[in-house]
């Protein structure tokens, strides 16, 4: 097993609530030949959690989509396997390249390009390729969606493994062009054997440039969550970007209504870079987000299966780009980057629209990453797993056998890596 990890240093951190506990976290980096962003979490049809990202390497000097098991026993990953027909992705931080694992061990990975000289310097799109040895052999890249045309842009797409083996995918699609408002969420599946099948509009009129978020859970049932824009009566028609939630208990043959998650009314005509995410525990959804709407921060809102979602709560004015997951125990955790110094970024204005992939992949200014534990709004749990000393931005997390693995990405000496660290949580 090749270890291929460079320790950057070791950090005691506390963790501050009623009693505070000190924890001693290694933050490493991985050890890769160019520059990587865009990392992402997921499990492999074992259970092995694996780490996926974009790296910038060899002579042709594009990005390519890189995964690696992890072994969590010795804190190593093994050798990473590259995906050959994804040369040349996208790197936006909101729409990050991925993969996925049937349960059949079909691997397949998902992935956005521009289209080249094209007159919309924004339009793209989301193909996918696929492995059934383990990674050692893959197919050439297919489209996701069945609109290809090269006009418009598609992008900000998330996948999950559904509970009878199959994978679904949600994502930003253009193809509406001028006659919608923003984008349009589109989702499809694959079947048993066989690739992505036919894709199906589920709303018109979403936000273009945040994430979309797509979990399946222990039941079956698939949700999905977006920021969407609407337009309440009593603002004088002017837009607002909430976020909006859907539920699927049929494998995605139908969808449920959209649900606002929190009526923040936050009227901004533009994208703010930063999407929803969505736990499931026996007491329902669970949601965190960013807006600045009614205040600037990162909110919480939970849901039963059968209710709408309750009143927010604000967990951090200064965090950005949460992410969120629950234990086996139901333990809610979430992480996100907190800003140190005033941010320089600002909405951008949407004058591409229609699912434009080119942003800034981070924050200018110096962040840290947080963890936070959500389980008991009575209790302020919170670890600070670096020290805000550089650009870390854009965490992710998942579950463990015992704790959490978390990774980010650090801007430095102009360049941009991916550290992550492994948590054992009480």
């Amino acid at each position: 097993m090749n270890r291929i990890i460079t320790v950057l240093f070791t950090a005691f951190i506390f963790l501050t609530s009623c009693k505070q506990k000190q924890v001693k976290t290694e933050i490493s980096t991985l050890d890769t030949g160019g520059i990587a962003v865009g990392p992402y979490l997921t499990h492999d049809n074992k259970g092995n959690a694996v780490l996926c990202w974009s790296e910038k390497y060899g002579r042709d000097s594009l990005y390519h989509i890189r995964y690696a098991s992890y072994n969590e026993q010795t804190n190593t990953f093994n050798s990473p396997v590259t995906v050959p027909a994804s040369s040349g992705i996208s790197t936006s931080a909101e729409s990050m390249s991925k993969v996925a694992f049937k349960a059949d061990g079909t691997i397949i990975a998902v992935y956005s390009k521009r289209f080249p000289n094209e007159k919309n310097p924004y339009a793209g799109a989301i193909y996918y390729s696929s492995s059934t040895d383990n990674g050692k052999t893959w197919s050439a890249s297919q489209f996701l969606h069945s609109d290809t045309t090269h006009n418009y842009g598609r992008s900000f797409f998330d996948i999950t493994t559904l509970k009878d083996g199959e994978i679904a995918a949600v994502w930003l699609d253009g193809r509406y062009g001028k006659r919608i408002k923003g984008s349009a969420l589109f989702f499809a599946r694959t079947t048993k054997g066989k690739g992505f099948g036919i894709d199906t509009c589920l709303e018109k009129g979403t936000c273009e440039c945040c994430r979309t978020d797509i979990l399946s859970d222990k039941e079956g049932n698939i949700h999905l969550a977006y920021r969407n824009i609407t337009f309440p009566t009593g603002l004088s028609d002017k837009q607002v970007r909430d976020m909006g939630y859907k539920m699927s208990a049929d494998y995605g043959k139908t969808f449920s209504a959209v649900k606002t998650i929190s009526n923040d009314n936050w009227q901004i005509d533009g994208c703010p870079h930063s999407g929803p995410s969505i736990a499931v525990t026996k007491d329902g959804v669970n949601a965190v987000w960013f807006t600045a709407g009614g205040g600037s921060g990162i909110y919480g809102a939970s849901s039963s299966m059968s209710k709408g979602f309750n009143k927010r709560t604000l967990i951090t004015a200064e965090g950005r780009h949460p992410q969120l997951i629950s234990l086996l125990n139901d333990q809610l955790i979430m992480v996100c980057e907190e800003l140190k110094d005033e941010p320089e970024e600002k909405p951008m204005e949407m004058k591409h629209s229609h699912g434009g992939m080119a942003m800034n992949n981070g924050p200018v200014a110096n962040s840290k990453i947080v963890l936070k534990s959500l389980t008991s709004p009575t209790e302020d749990k919170a670890i600070s797993i670096t020290d805000g000393q550089h650009a870390d931005h854009h965490p992710v997390i998942t579950s463990l056998n015992k704790g959490t693995l978390i990774a980010w990405v650090r801007e430095k000496d102009g360049r941009s890596e991916v550290c992550y660290t492994n948590m054992n949580i009480d």
